[in-house]
């Protein structure tokens, strides 16, 4: 079998085996909001239609394989634990846009969005000239005509030197996502999107620079997907941040974090909790309060919601496997009833 694994090998790995990760069979009907065996909520605005259910696939890179072998069978695991929707990383796994889009259809997903852009420093950012936004909506169009387009990181962008965040430079980064958006709507998105992490909470004379981000973009042609677990991560309450900006918001990645003094990971520096160390879990083993988190939406069924974890696939750290993790993603988002908040 050399790289590769076997739907069977999958299929009988187990919830505890460390090798490939856990699978458990988590199926729902694409479009269906009933209740479910598994005790699913009915639908209605205070639930996640399951057919919003997303996942952002760097997630399950590990499980896809460097050789992207595993691809479908990722596809497949990821189907079977109830994810219908997905969200690229900026990489296509040697495909055509148009293969890729067929092969994930092919597995009963659509892929919805992705974060266009050079995925680290001094690479190209195509965002930045005519042709390269223009190739980007190319790909949008043939990958699942995406509502709106966007990236998940401001490498190359203006504003977002190495030298630190400020105002000025966030001013600078707005205008140019400005541009983006504008153009972005004139060849038929909704817009403009920015994927956050949690170094844009960081403070100046005591106010997040993300604010000057919402403050200096236009709403006519920017939004933002937000990143819940990086605003957690930064010392900030998601739910104040949705209660009072949601109607800028389009998407959410929904990440869990645990305190921990001897997690792998540390909070940006200038963030309110800069320096303070955490870690990764999956979503519903964390500190976030996930039900008070998205009360503060009117109607979640105006919005996508797509699961990730940064370090699914590290086995020392996450013994259960990424394929577990969406699983328990799923079960956690399909378990919430916000009209309990409210």
């Amino acid at each position: 079998m050399e790289n590769e694994l076997s739907r069977r090998a999958v299929l009988g790995a187990g919830a505890g085996v460390l090798a490939t990760g856990a699978l458990t069979a988590h199926a729902s009907p694409a479009s269906a909001l009933a209740s479910s065996p598994q005790g699913r909520p009915s639908g209605g605005p205070n639930v996640i239609p399951a057919d919003r259910v997303g996942l952002q696939i760097f997630t399950v890179r590990q499980l896809i394989g460097s050789d992207y072998k595993n691809l479908e069978i990722a596809l497949e695991t990821v189907h079977d634990a109830g994810v219908r929707e997905l969200e690229l990383a900026g990489d296509y796994y040697t495909k055509t846009t148009a293969q890729l889009r067929s092969i994930v259809q092919s597995h009963g997903l659509r892929i919805v969005s992705n974060h266009f852009g050079p995925r680290g420093a001094n690479l190209p950012n195509p965002w930045l000239t005519h042709d390269g936004r223009m190739q980007i909506f190319e790909d949008a169009q043939t990958l699942g005509k995406f509502p709106h387009v966007g990236t998940g990181s401001m490498f190359g962008f203006p504003g977002a030197g190495s030298g630190g965040y400020t105002s000025d430079g966030f001013k600078a980064l707005a205008e140019k996502f400005n541009e983006c958006g504008e153009h972005a709507v004139s060849q038929g998105f909704g817009g403009f999107f920015f994927h956050n992490h949690d170094s844009e909470f960081a403070l100046e004379n005591g106010v997040p620079l993300y604010n000057t981000l919402l403050e200096y973009t236009d709403p006519r042609y920017v939004n933002f997907e937000v990143d819940l677990g990086w605003v957690a991560v930064a010392g900030e309450d998601p739910y104040w941040w949705i209660k009072k900006h949601g109607k800028r918001f389009i998407a959410f990645h929904i990440k869990d974090i645990k305190w921990d003094p001897d997690g792998n990971r540390t909070a940006a520096a200038g963030t309110r909790a800069g320096g303070r160390k955490f870690r990764f879990v999956d979503v519903g083993k964390g500190d976030i309060d996930w039900t008070r988190a998205l009360s503060a939406l009117e109607d979640l069924r105006h919005y996508r919601f797509f699961l990730e974890h940064d370090d699914a696939g590290d086995l020392t750290r996450n013994p259960p496997g990424p394929a577990n993790t969406v699983w328990r993603g799923c079960s956690t988002l399909g378990s919430i009833n916000t009209s309990r908040r409210k």
